[in-house]
C-alpha cells in the first residue's frame, strides 16, 4: 500500500513535467540557446526576466507581427514595447528609479536620465584648438575626395567665415538634416519627423529585430547595456530602456570582438588609438569595458570638434584634452596620458606618439577610405608606435564605390613589423551593406 501511494505521487509530478516541456518548447521555438531558461523538474513558476531573452528567427517574427498588430490597433490588442523619442511620451527618470522585469538593473552607465549643458568655455577651448590645429598641419597629403567634401560642408555650417565654432549647431551636430556625411545623419534613417510615426515606427522594429538577430554575436552584457547619449541632441527609438541606433549596435560588436580575442597582460594604463573614429563614439565603450586607459582619437580637424564636444559632455567628470591643452607638451606624451582620460588630436600629431608606446589601435574602416599616401602614413606609425605584444583591430571595408579611387583594402597594406592574426573572419554586424571582414593582430618580436 506504501509503494501504491508513493507511485501515484509520482505519476503526479508527471502532470507538472507537462507543463515544463511545454515552456521548454517554447523556449526552443522563441529564443536564442543563451537567453533559454533551464527548467527543473520541479513544478515550474514561470516568470521570466524579459530583458535578458533575445529572439531567435520565429521569435523575431511573432514579435514583429505583435508589434504591427498593436500600432494598427493602436494599442487596443497588444501594447507596443517600442518607443520613439519625439512622438511618445517616454520618462526614462521614472522607469531607473522603479525598475521593472524589461529594463537591466543596476542600471547601466551608458544610460543618461537627464541631458546635460557643456559650459562655454569648453566651447571657447574645442574653438581655439580647431583653430589652432588647422592652422599648423604640416601635412601635404590630399584626402578622399568624399571627405574633401565632408570637410568644406562642415567648415560652412558649423563655423563662421573667421573659424569661429557656432555653438548652438555643435551642440545639435547628430540632430540635423541636409549633411552629406553618414556619420552625422544615419540616424534620420530609423526615426524621421518627415517619414511620420507609421514609417518610423516600422523602422524602428527592423532595428529591434537587428538587436535581436546580433544577440547571437555579441555578447549580451554588452548588448544589454548600451544606450546611446542625448550628445548632439540626437532621438532614437526606445527599447527595453535603451536608447537604439545601429551605428551604437555596431560598436558593441567592435567591442565584444575585442573583449573576446584580446587579452592585456599587463596592468598598467592602456594606451588606445582611434583613427578616424569620427566623434568618438568607440570611447565610451573603451572607458568602461577597458578601465585605466587613455582613449586618443584621431581625427581630422572638423570632426575631432564633434569628438571633443561628445566625449565631455558624455563624462563630464572624466577629463578631456583637445589640441590646446597638448599643443605645448607634445613631447611628454607620457605625462598626458596619465593625466587625461580623452585626448583628441588632428591626424598629423599621430607622429608625436612616442616609439612602442600604444596598447591598442583600432580601425573601424576609416583606413580604407583613405588615399594611399594618407593611409600608409598611418600604418607606418601604428608599426613605430604599437608595443610588442599590442594589438590591432581592424574592421576594413572591401567595396566602397563613393570612395573610389583611394580604397585601400587590407590586403594592400604594407606593415613592416611581424603580426599573429588572433581573428579574421567576416564581420557579423555591418553599419554598412558592403562586405567587411574583421582582422585583430598581435605584434610579436
Amino acid at each position: 500500500m506504501h509503494n501504491l501511494n508513493h507511485f501515484i505521487r509520482w505519476m503526479g509530478k508527471r502532470l507538472f513535467f507537462i507543463r515544463r516541456a511545454y515552456y521548454i518548447l517554447i523556449d526552443t521555438l522563441l529564443y536564442t540557446k543563451p537567453s533559454r531558461i533551464f527548467y527543473k523538474s520541479i513544478p515550474v513558476v514561470h516568470n521570466e526576466i524579459e530583458h535578458i531573452r533575445y529572439y531567435n528567427f520565429l521569435g523575431r517574427i511573432l514579435f514583429a507581427t505583435r508589434e504591427i498588430v498593436a500600432l494598427l490597433s493602436q494599442e487596443k490588442i497588444f501594447k507596443k514595447s517600442i518607443f520613439l523619442e519625439g512622438y511618445d511620451k517616454v520618462e526614462i527618470n521614472t522607469l531607473y528609479q522603479q525598475g521593472n522585469h524589461t529594463i537591466l538593473w543596476p542600471k547601466s552607465p551608458f544610460i543618461e536620465l537627464d541631458k546635460r549643458e557643456v559650459d562655454d568655455d569648453f566651447f571657447q577651448k574645442i574653438a581655439t584648438s580647431y583653430r589652432l590645429s588647422s592652422q599648423d598641419n604640416p601635412l601635404n597629403i590630399g584626402k578622399a575626395y568624399v571627405w574633401e567634401e565632408h570637410t568644406s560642408e562642415f567648415k560652412n555650417f558649423y563655423f563662421t567665415k573667421t573659424n569661429e565654432l557656432i555653438k548652438e549647431k555643435i551642440s545639435t551636430f547628430r540632430a540635423t538634416k541636409g549633411s552629406t556625411a553618414h556619420i552625422l545623419i544615419d540616424q534620420f534613417e530609423v526615426l524621421d519627423k518627415q517619414l511620420g510615426y507609421f514609417k518610423s515606427y516600422l523602422n524602428a522594429i527592423d532595428l529591434v529585430l537587428e538587436y535581436h538577430r546580433f544577440s547571437n554575436f555579441i555578447n549580451p552584457a554588452i548588448l544589454g547595456s548600451i544606450s546611446e547619449s542625448y550628445a548632439g541632441e540626437i532621438r532614437t527609438p526606445i527599447y527595453r530602456g535603451q536608447r537604439l541606433t545601429h551605428r551604437l549596435i555596431y560598436l558593441a560588436s567592435v567591442m565584444s570582438e575585442i573583449q573576446k580575442h584580446i587579452h592585456f597582460q599587463e596592468e598598467n594604463r592602456k594606451v588606445i588609438v582611434d583613427i578616424g573614429g569620427g566623434f568618438g563614439h568607440m570611447g565610451r565603450f573603451t572607458s568602461n569595458y577597458i578601465p585605466n586607459s587613455c582613449y586618443i582619437l584621431v581625427e581630422l580637424e572638423e570632426m575631432a570638434s564633434f569628438g571633443a564636444y561628445f566625449l565631455h559632455y558624455t563624462f563630464p567628470n572624466k577629463k578631456v584634452a583637445t589640441y590646446v591643452d597638448i599643443v605645448e607638451r607634445l613631447n611628454n606624451f607620457p605625462q598626458l596620458v596619465e593625466e587625461y582620460d580623452f585626448i583628441i588630436i588632428p591626424t598629423w600629431i599621430i607622429k608625436k606618439i612616442p616609439n612602442l608606446f600604444v596598447d591598442l589601435y583600432i580601425a573601424t574602416g576609416s583606413i580604407a577610405e583613405m588615399p594611399k599616401a594618407y593611409a600608409q602614413m598611418y600604418l607606418d606609425e601604428i608599426d613605430r608606435t604599437l608595443k610588442y605584444n599590442g594589438f590591432f583591430y581592424s574592421n576594413s571595408r572591401v567595396k566602397v564605390e563613393s570612395h573610389k579611387p583611394y580604397l585601400y583594402i587590407l590586403y594592400k597594406w604594407r606593415l613592416k613589423s611581424k603580426f599573429l592574426t588572433l581573428s579574421y573572419a567576416y564581420h557579423p554586424v555591418n553599419l554598412i551593406l558592403e562586405t567587411s571582414p574583421q582582422w585583430i593582430g598581435k605584434k610579436i618580436k
